[in-house]
């Protein structure tokens, strides 16, 4: 039998969808501010599959063609997961790509250490120019990455902040 009581509006809105936390989190201000990062990111990661393409095609060195081997397929879903991020809208891949992005400027600032440790050690003099360019390229990608992964990890909300517990 049917309930007379219930009206047409309210067995529609017996069935609309939960919201979800993801679907409008960023603020429509900060769309171009996204679109630019992930324009550099992409581009980044697209010339940096292409490298490793080709260290593995040459294969001159075994060294090179070892590393590209290892990074081409990381580098390739990197740049896939930015695309689906930005394009898709799907923005739960959002934090991980920022903790990745955190993780890779750690690893250009301890690649900036190491290296310029390495020079000032060595019997050598070191050349200043060659300590310069080097610092301040890598001390710009290791902010620019910092900066990209806070970013994205204080942006997206955690799900257990946005979801109501009913008790």
């Amino acid at each position: 039998m049917i309930n007379a009581e219930f009206s047409y509006l309210d067995m529609n809105e017996a069935y609309t969808p939960p919201h979800h936390p993801t679907d409008s989190f960023m603020a429509s201000a900060t769309r171009p501010l996204d679109t630019l990062c992930f324009a550099i990111n992409f581009t980044f990661a697209i010339l940096f599959f292409i490298v490793c393409v080709i260290a593995i095609g040459s294969a001159d060195n075994p060294f090179a063609f070892i590393g590209g081997f290892m990074l081409v397929l990381p580098v390739a879903c990197y740049a896939i997961a930015e695309w689906i991020c930005w394009y898709r809208k799907r923005h739960e891949l959002t934090r991980p790509l920022g903790v990745l992005n955190l993780l890779l400027a750690a690893f250009f600032v301890f690649g900036l250490a190491t290296t310029v440790g390495e020079v000032l050690m060595a019997e050598e003099p070191a050349d200043p120019w060659f300590i310069l360019i080097f610092g301040y390229g890598f001390a710009i990608i290791a902010a620019y990455l910092a900066w990209c992964g806070w970013r994205r990890v204080r942006s997206v909300p955690r799900v257990s902040d946005t979801i109501p517990i009913d008790n």
